[in-house]
């Protein structure tokens, strides 16, 4: 009895198979629906397959589809020859005008941009993305009143869209007016919560115009909060040197160092020039450039008055080629004059070329032909 039901039930399936007949695929919706999602490539085969002969064929909506294609897989000249094709058969949405300025911002094209825009009409004025980007574009063709305007129209019809604030910020600094600069971003930036780019771009405009403790109170909060960014430790540890404090300065990039290795060296540096060398010591043995690691540590002994830790590193010193240096020249004659050792001093500093150093070095010549002479003067 199963047997006889399954049978009728494969029959009337086959029936129902033939009636039917052959399902035809809508090539030009399947497309649309690929690029829709994601699947660009998949889109182009798919298109390449649509039959463009059949009556009434959509060809607005096919030539938007392959200007799309194009512009995703990067041909912005052919896209826009396909999307203006759309325009010509009847494509309506205003949509397509934002595609074209895309293209053309991708080619520099930026009057071409501009008219895109302008031809979406009201669809623009709705967009803040759109907004920003025309206003940048008015930048580019150095058009700085019709940028301003266009970011005033954004934030009259956006109010609450923080780009058209931020983009006004880095046009002041831009044009070099760091005061109106600080004062915008007080007015209108920090009710928005600065990123990390802002503390930066205040703080370089407070720097310019020398109010560095105001820069370092700012880049101080902004470490605060982003803790990771390298610049912001970085541009802090400078503003500290512009005020001459290296102790502070050595501080803030021995904590960057632990982050990012590379601010060893300077932290090292600061804090032989804050008179603490045996700090400079301890950051330097963090520097992984070996080159940078000898020639600063000969700075470190000199100021720990080591100079026989200075001469047992000539060789490697020898090594990477840091005797050609006048400046480490004239650091190993002084320390071997310090040990005593008269000839070897000399035969280091005649080899110096620099005619400010090679001064110093005529003093040490005097003192060596003293101490030769009269062993006792220079117990």
């Amino acid at each position: 009895m199963r047997q006889r039901i399954f049978i009728l039930v494969m029959v009337l399936v086959a029936n129902l198979a033939q009636a039917s007949g052959p399902q035809k695929i809508d090539y030009l919706a399947l497309s649309s629906t690929l690029v829709k999602d994601g699947y660009i490539q998949r889109a182009k085969s798919v298109l390449d397959k649509v039959d463009v002969l059949v009556d009434d064929f959509d060809f607005a909506t096919y030539y938007t589809l392959k200007g799309l294609v194009f512009q995703k897989t990067g041909y912005p000249l052919v896209s826009n020859i396909f999307l203006d094709a759309a325009i010509e058969q009847g494509q309506s949405n205003p949509s397509i005008y934002f595609y074209k300025a895309r293209n053309y911002w991708q080619r520099n094209e930026y009057d071409m941009l501009i008219a895109a825009l302008d031809q979406a009409g009201e669809e623009t004025l709705e967009n803040p993305q759109m907004l920003v980007i025309k206003a940048e574009a008015f930048k580019q063709i150095k058009n700085m009143e019709a940028a301003w305007n266009t970011l005033d129209q954004g934030i009259d019809r956006h109010p609450q869209y923080a780009q058209f604030y931020s983009q006004k910020f880095y046009y002041l600094l831009e044009l070099g007016y760091y005061q109106q600069a600080q004062e915008y971003a007080r007015q209108y930036l920090k009710a928005q919560g600065y990123t990390a780019n802002d503390y930066l771009a205040l703080a370089y405009a407070l720097r310019e115009s020398g109010e560095y403790e105001q820069a370092a109170v700012l880049l101080e909060e902004g470490v605060i909060k982003y803790n990771d960014n390298d610049k912001l430790l970085e541009l802090l540890g400078q503003v500290y040197v512009d005020q001459q404090q290296y102790m502070m300065a050595a501080l803030v990039y021995e904590f960057a160092s632990m982050q990012f290795p590379r601010f060893s060296a300077k932290a090292s540096a600061l804090y032989l020039k804050a008179e603490s060398p045996v700090r400079a010591l301890q950051l330097n043995r963090r520097i992984l450039e070996q080159e940078e690691k000898f020639r600063q540590r000969i700075g470190i002994d000199i100021q720990l008055e080591d100079y026989e830790s200075m001469v047992a590193k000539t060789e490697p010193l020898k090594r990477y080629d840091l005797l050609s240096d006048d400046n480490i020249l004239y650091a190993l004659g002084f320390a071997h004059f310090k040990n005593g050792n008269y000839p070897i001093a000399t035969s280091y500093l005649q080899q110096i070329n620099d005619s400010q150093l090679f001064t110093k070095a005529t003093y040490l010549f005097k003192q060596i032909e003293i101490c030769q002479n009269d062993p006792y003067a220079c117990r």
